[in-house]
């Protein structure tokens, strides 16, 4: 089997630990500013949560008053200053196994626990505005005892939630992908992973159609274990599970370097507490993964990853050796193999629950519980990227310096300049019908036309699938799609939903570039209300239109 890979290197594994050690000649400092107050009572499952370079959220149980209510709030970064905003209960009753993601800078999902309500997994979406946020209504996701809960983003309207499902002592692992249409949110189908006990669940996108999830394996010996989940529509499959580390295992976080690796980093019970990491590089649905590395020889707790680059990682734990310290130390990537710089208090006494976030390619926060259990912030800063210096350039410091800059003879020559970034378009003003696209978005997206539907105060697009489609529609014209930013078409929910002249069945819409699937909604009026579709939404196409589209299996509920 898959999962017992490593068990026949487990001794070899120890034996040569003392080599994985490893530890880089020159350091990467870390220095951090003041700490700062978001919550003063106990604090517990708190989540932070990156909404841009200058802003993250900070979700979190709030003790205040034995009341243990869910909370949220925003915090400013500027220089090494956190100015947090109110604070907002997005669940009044006992929250925990809380986990939260942004969609974009000005929307978050949070997912947790509603003790309040039977133990019943629960899912709301947050906007934020400036330093305040709202929320819309409460979704189950899961109508049972629900914990070990992991949420994260796919698209700025799909997420992914893991959860641990159990019914008379009957556990099922399972995952499930949410569609967000403003603050309404509908789930797909459920499907299980792992038919036994798990725990330390942490999960992360590797693409907007695939995943990976680690987590302690109780029913198979605590063993850390992975598994790649992809995705299509609103359709999960995955496939075998892989066994990163052959002994107890907890305190397992993940994160993304690229589309095809990851790095785990968790307490190896396993080998005297130690804190521990690991590359593992991704083909399809195969895992491979290199050696151990020791980040914290010392017992290690509230371990929490994640990444400035696809090279460089910085991890925050508790090092419990005594007295326990607050620490944070970088890791530099290189193949399957990492070094660990020197460790930084930022927090020299005793914490508890921790999650640390990068925000840029020099800074990340650290949100953690003092030794009174209170809710507290604070930053952390490396040095900023210096440009590779050409072997054989004499002029390496010459004010046009640039790092592609090629060696001729003991000179350096230098390519043109790139040409300077165009400028944010301008404010547009956007009425219904209008085509409009973003010209500085990502890849071929930027290329995506899109068409406006006002209904109300509510605002849609959707995408127009090929030019053979937009010229299919004499009435549109390509010298009227108007150029918008990043947050204009995000003002925007993108609707899928769709129904030709003439014709009263409404289909479901997945695009797959110039293509695409459409599906019919074969339900009465009642279960489109009670799936939270939005009949405003609803866009009318030419048969051109609806062709483009392959059919695909009719949705019946």
């Amino acid at each position: 089997m898959i999962k017992n890979t490593y068990l026949t290197l487990f001794l070899l594994l120890a034996c040569f630990f003392a080599f994985n050690n490893a530890y880089a000649e020159s350091d990467t400092e870390i220095t951090f500013g003041s700490e700062y107050s978001f919550n003063t009572a106990s604090t517990s499952y708190i989540t932070l949560t990156k909404l841009s370079s200058f802003k993250v959220s900070i979700a979190y149980q709030d003790d205040s008053g034995n009341l243990d209510y869910g909370k949220i709030l925003i915090g400013d970064v500027s220089e090494n200053e956190i100015v947090f905003g109110s604070e907002h209960s997005f669940n009044e009753g006992v929250t925990d196994h809380i986990s939260a993601t942004s969609l974009s800078e000005n929307k978050v999902v949070v997912a947790y626990r509603d003790k309040g309500y039977l133990n019943y997994g629960t899912a709301i979406i947050g906007d934020v505005s400036g330093n305040e946020i709202s929320f819309g209504e409460e979704y189950v996701f899961s109508a049972a005892f629900t914990d070990q809960i992991s949420v994260f983003n796919l698209l700025d309207n799909k997420f992914v939630i893991i959860y641990q499902h159990t019914v008379n002592n009957f556990r099922q692992t399972k995952a499930v992908i949410g569609e967000v249409n403003g603050d309404a949110i509908s789930f797909g189908s459920a499907y299980v992973f792992n038919t036994g006990q798990v725990s330390d669940v942490s999960a992360t996108s590797l693409s907007e159609s695939k995943f990976v999830v680690s987590y302690k394996d109780i029913s198979e010996g605590n063993y850390g274990t992975v598994i790649i989940g992809d995705v299509s529509g609103n359709e999960i499959s995955f496939g075998e599970e892989y066994v990163f580390n052959p002994a107890n295992t907890s305190n397992v976080s993940i994160v993304a370097l690229s589309g095809n690796k990851i790095t785990v980093a968790y307490k190896d019970v396993g080998y005297n507490n130690y804190g521990q990491a690991i590359i593992g590089e991704i083909s399809g649905n195969v895992i491979s993964f290199g050696s151990e590395y020791n980040f914290n020889p010392t017992a290690t707790d509230y371990v929490s990853i994640d990444s400035f680059s696809d090279d460089k990682i910085v991890v925050s734990y508790k090092d419990g050796i005594n007295p326990a310290y607050g620490k944070s130390i970088i890791g530099v990537v290189s193949g399957n193999e990492i070094a660990f710089d020197s460790d930084y208090y930022f927090y020299n006494s005793n914490p508890g629950t921790t999650s640390s976030r990068t925000i840029s390619e020099s800074k990340f926060v650290v949100a953690y519980q003092n030794r009174f259990n209170y809710g507290r912030a604070i930053i952390g800063n490396i040095p900023e990227p210096e440009p590779e210096i050409i072997p054989g350039c004499t002029d390496s410091t010459a004010d046009n310096y640039n790092s592609e800059a090629t060696e001729d003879d003991g000179s350096c020559t230098y390519p043109e300049p790139e040409p300077e970034p165009e400028p944010e378009p301008e404010t547009t003003d956007i009425a219904d019908g209008d085509l409009i696209r973003n010209p500085n978005a990502v890849g071929d997206a930027k290329f995506d036309i899109y068409i406006v539907k006002i209904v109300g105060d509510k605002k849609f697009k959707r995408l127009i699938l090929s030019p053979h489609v937009f010229e299919s529609y004499g009435h549109l014209d390509w010298n009227s799609v108007k150029d918008v930013d990043d947050t204009t078409i995000n003002n925007y929910v993108t609707s899928n939903l769709v129904r030709a002249v003439g014709d009263l069945k409404v289909y479901k819409l997945t695009p797959d570039g110039d293509t695409g699937i459409k599906q019919w909604l074969n339900i009465t009026a009642q279960e489109f209300t009670d799936q939270n579709y939005d009949s405003d939404s609803i866009y009318e196409i030419n048969e051109t239109d609806r062709s483009a589209y392959s059919t695909g299996e009719d949705i019946t509920s």
